[in-house]
């Protein structure tokens, strides 16, 4: 009896506090469209832009994308797999790697950037509502999207989905629609069309791959993991990751890309307006950021409730909606390409730590984490020193390699060498302890 009040506890929280059983766990079909929500959006469209407005031509800025996207996609197919075999969200995983307070020190950090991202879109939606429709002022529809966003969140991974293949739908019409006018209009442009586009640029093709990884490697990082916590196998896991970070993301970019390339303008809201498709453009747009905000919500809720256990998943995350949607009036929007640097910096190394720990020191198996609680320590400071090392390669190497490569590859060195010397040790001790069946 008293495991079913638990076990039905963790079910009304999406399993916060504690591991995802086999009987929860979900195919491609359910958990597919959760995760193209959260990469069909108009921050990575922006991103597109970003990149577009400095490459010299169109075939660099693809290049960049897809070179980008595919360190994205290793990064993703790492941490998604540890929680796949472990059931955990990546903040309750990090617990091993940074110790009880450790992670919750970088939990509290990964949910202060997820508000970030919350806000930028929050801001997003008031903005692009005004611009497609002027007499809507921006700040209502930025608080009325905040709670939209916040509720979806609450209801959990089944409405969550239900959005996202309903975004998905949208945002593919919308999507398609506008890069078909935008290559159209750039054969009436340009004699050859967007391919003869050139142009001078002093940005280096190390900063378009790293706003590419920027503008996705948070929910790589994160919310990839705390969503294949529901996988059941490794091909669901590898194919979810595949169709969204080998399709679905670099299609939202393209859409940015040729906006920015034809019209100079690289906010989708701008291009559409351009285009004249503006009742299109309000419809997916709304439905593709409320897909990507409520993930952004939800993965806050659950690194909350990791630091916070005897407090609800809802109040948390009620708490960070409302704090998120006021700092979205404040336009955090108009930083965002300072944003996007700042992550691809910040959140390689987190995984790299984890990534790495859990291959040397745990050797891809880790006790239960009800069993190993107890005796975790409370601050693993190699690890997190590791971490602030890797960080910290965006100034020992500033103009060799790829940032976000770069902190990932020598956080992971680092890491490993502490298993290999001195990590492993303790978990060893600590999976003797436990004495329990741990997960293959």
């Amino acid at each position: 009896m008293a495991e079913n009040k638990s076990l039905a506890a963790k079910k009304d929280s999406e399993f916060s506090t504690g591991t995802v059983p086999d009987s929860a766990r979900r195919s491609i079909g359910s958990l597919v469209f959760t995760w193209i929500g959260y990469v069909f959006t108009v921050t990575i469209m922006s991103a597109g832009g970003q990149i577009a407005s400095g490459a010299a031509s169109f075939g660099q800025a693809m290049a960049a994308v897809y070179i980008g996207y595919a360190i994205l996609f290793v990064i993703a197919m790492a941490t998604s797999i540890i929680s796949m075999r472990t059931g955990l969200s990546f903040g309750l995983v990090s617990r091993f790697s940074f110790g009880k307070n450790g992670a919750k020190l970088i939990s509290f950090f990964t949910t202060v950037t997820l508000c970030g991202w919350f806000s930028i879109n929050c801001y997003l939606m008031g903005d692009v509502t005004h611009v497609l429709f002027p007499a809507i002022p921006r700040w209502p529809v930025v608080l009325l999207f905040g709670a939209l966003m916040v509720f979806s969140a609450l209801k959990g991974q089944k409405v969550m989905n239900y959005i996202g293949m309903f975004a998905c739908a949208a945002v593919f019409v919308v999507g398609i629609t506008a890069v078909a006018v935008g290559l159209k209009d750039a054969h009436s442009i340009y004699q050859g069309g967007i391919f003869a586009i050139q142009k001078e640029t002093d940005t280096t093709m190390t900063q378009l791959i790293t706003i590419a990884v920027g503008s996705c490697v948070c929910g790589c990082c994160s919310w990839a993991p705390d969503l294949m916590r529901f996988s059941k196998d490794y091909k669901t896991t590898t194919g979810v990751m595949a169709i969204g970070l080998g399709i679905c993301g670099p299609f939202m970019l393209l859409i940015g890309i040729v906006g920015m390339l034809v019209y100079g303008q690289y906010d989708i809201a701008y291009i559409l307006k351009e285009q004249g498709l503006l009742s299109l453009a309000f419809i997916g747009l709304f439905t593709n950021i409320w897909s990507t905000a409520q993930g952004n919500a939800y993965s806050s809720s659950l690194n909350l409730a990791s630091i916070f256990t005897k407090v609800k998943r809802e109040k948390l995350l009620i708490i960070f909606g409302v704090i998120g949607t006021v700092t979205g009036l404040f336009g955090l929007y108009k930083y965002f390409s300072a944003w996007l640097s700042f992550l691809a910096t910040a959140f390689p190394p987190m995984a790299g730590v984890v990534i790495a720990d859990y291959i040397v020191s745990w050797r891809g198996k880790m006790p239960a984490l009800e069993k190993a609680m107890p005796h975790l320590a409370s601050w693993n400071y190699l690890s997190l020193a590791c971490y602030v090392v890797g960080v910290s390669t965006k100034w020992w190497f500033p103009n060799i390699g790829i940032p976000a490569v770069n902190s990932l590859v020598v956080t992971m060195i680092l890491e490993a060498a502490c298993g290999y010397f001195w990590l492993r040790k303790r978990a060893d001790a600590v999976k003797e302890m436990t004495e329990e069946k741990t997960y293959k």
